[in-house]
This record gives structure tokens, sequence and C-alpha cells, in this order.
């Protein structure tokens, strides 16, 4: 019983969300509601935001490829998709615990690589946002962008300075931090964050196949953006394709550190704001949320889950997977 509790709350939550966004939007779900919603552009939406994960699969793959390790574009993709289905459920991103863990399991990666894998794809994540957010703040609000989104624009920018210059500096600084304590269980720790930042670095060593995953990630990034328009249009709602990327983004730039899993409520509330700035009333926000979360949400833990159950993904969970010690 106890392994379901944390399902059980993460779709309480979910259930409470939904509730109130019924009651703040007044919505009343009827067959009314449901034929105001286009089915085209609905399948547009459903269709873009699936061909995301697509996407996310090949760019997985070549970055491990980048890395001096082949995996098949059918194993990358499960894995990733399954990967994606854990951290819905579970706290901190555990789902990218376990994606480094079966991969070094099944190919034999290390799992400093495996993690290295994992941070280049949120590095090019966070990048590619932060690049469709800036267009599309002054695309969308030309002369009148809020202080704030700037404010964050920067923070995230400064963040990938900073990361930079680890990347570059790492060589030289191993040596001094493995001589600053001689406890063994520290310098094995020095070593495996050291192994990670090079296998990072070693992507950076492939420039074709760098701006090919760079280009991936920008895709990846313009689906949550068509999400949102695709569903805006399905209600039957004409706005600029500008307003979308600006509202995409922008919620995109606060779950990406989610505090609870799926970011449940930071999602909302950010899209409920983000489009009262353009005078679009609270009863269409809402419905627009609720049909944005159930298409990349609900409707996404259960393929996702189906994916993992097939994949066999639970045996992930068996601790000799999870040790670190046999990977030096």
């Amino acid at each position: 019983m106890k392994k379901y509790s944390r399902a059980l709350i993460i779709f309480t939550l979910g259930l409470l969300t939904i509730l109130l966004l019924l009651k703040v939007g007044n919505i009343d779900i009827s067959m009314d509601t449901l034929r105001r919603i286009d089915p085209i552009f609905l399948g547009l939406a459903i269709l873009v935001h699936y061909s995301g994960f697509v996407m996310r699969g090949w760019r997985w793959q070549n970055v491990l490829r980048g890395m001096g390790h082949r995996v098949s574009y059918r194993y990358a993709t499960t894995l990733l998709v399954s990967g994606w289905f854990a951290s819905a459920l579970l706290p901190a991103r555990l789902g990218d615990v376990l994606r480094a863990s079966l991969l070094k399991r099944d190919h034999g990666v290390p799992l400093s690589h495996g993690f290295g894998s994992v941070a280049s794809e949120r590095a090019l994540d966070i990048l590619a946002i932060l690049l469709l957010a800036a267009v599309a703040a002054v695309w969308a609000l030309p002369g009148r962008t809020p202080p704030w989104v700037w404010q964050t624009l920067g923070g995230g920018m400064m963040l990938i300075v900073a990361l930079a210059v680890v990347l570059i500096a790492a060589p030289q600084l191993e040596g001094f931090f493995l001589r600053l304590l001689p406890w063994k269980m520290y310098r094995r720790a020095v070593r495996f964050g050291f192994e990670l930042l090079a296998s990072i670095r070693q992507l950076g060593k492939n420039p074709q196949l760098l701006l090919a995953v760079a280009g991936q990630s920008i895709y990846i990034w313009l689906c949550d953006v068509f999400l949102m328009y695709f569903v805006i249009l399905s209600l039957g709602i004409t706005i600029p394709v500008s307003i979308a990327a600006f509202t995409g983004m922008t919620v995109d730039l606060a779950a990406a550190v989610p505090i609870i899993p799926g970011a449940l409520g930071q999602v909302e509330g950010t899209a409920l704001g983000v489009l009262s700035l353009f005078q679009i009333h609270t009863d269409q926000s809402s419905l627009i949320i609720l049909l944005n979360r159930f298409i990349s949400y609900w409707t996404f833990i259960i393929v996702s889950g189906a994916v993992a159950y097939f994949f066999g993904f639970s045996q992930a969970f068996k601790s000799n997977d999870l040790q670190m010690t046999n990977d030096e």
C-alpha cells in the first residue's frame, strides 16, 4: 500500500488544482463546453506535444553518441519516456537517476556519463527556453515587458555562464580538490564529479553534433509554444503566436525547478497570471490551462506509464542498480 501513497497524493493534488481552476474560471463542464472545442486544433496540439518526445529521444541518443556511447533510437526514447514518467510522480527528478542506472546496467555506460548526458540535456533546455522566452517577451510585449521577466532571464544566463566557466576550468581544478582531504569517499566523489564534467566537455569537442542537438532543443521547446497556441485556437480564441510563445516559455521557466512532481500549482498559477496580462478572461484562461495540462501532464502519465510498464522500468528501483560503487 505504501508504494501507491505518493501517486495518490499527486493525483489528489492534481484533482484539487483542477477543481480550483473550475471554480476560479466558473467553468461548467457540460456538452456545450465540450462542443466549443475544435477537434482538429486539439488533435494538432496532441500531435505537436508528443512529437517533442520523439525529438527528445533522438537528441539524447545524439548526446550519448557525442560522449562515445551508441544506443539505439528505440532504447533511448523508451528509457527517456520511462524516466519522465518516474519524475512526474517522484520528487527531485528521480527518474533521471533511474535512467542513468538502467543505462549503466544495459549498456555499461558509467554513471558519471549517464548523469553527464542528463546534465547536458538540462543545460540545452535552459538555453533554448531562455532564448525563446527573450524573443517572445520582445515580440509579445514590445517596450512593456515586466522587469521580472528580464531578471529571470538574466539569472538564467548567469547560471549558464557559471557552468561554462566550471567546464573550462575543471581539468586544472581536479588535482587541487583531490589534495584537500585524504578521505577515500571524498576522493571518489571528487573523481566522479570531474568525470561527469569531462563527459559534458566531450560533447563540446564535436561542434557539428553540438549544433544539431542545440537545434533539436529549440524544436522541443517550440512544441510547448504550439501546444499552447493550438489549445487556444481549439477554443475559438484568436491570438497572435507571440502571446502563446510568451505564455508557454514563462510557464516553462516557472516550472524549471518543480516544488512538487509535475509542478502542480506552479504551472497553473503562472499561466493564469500571464494570460491575464493579455486581457484573456479568467473563464477562458482556466479552460486553456485545463486542456493544456490534460494533454501535457495527465495523458502523458498514462502514455509514459504504459511505456515504463512494458519497458520494465521498475527494475531500476532495485538497490543494486542504484549503487555507484561499481562505477569506477
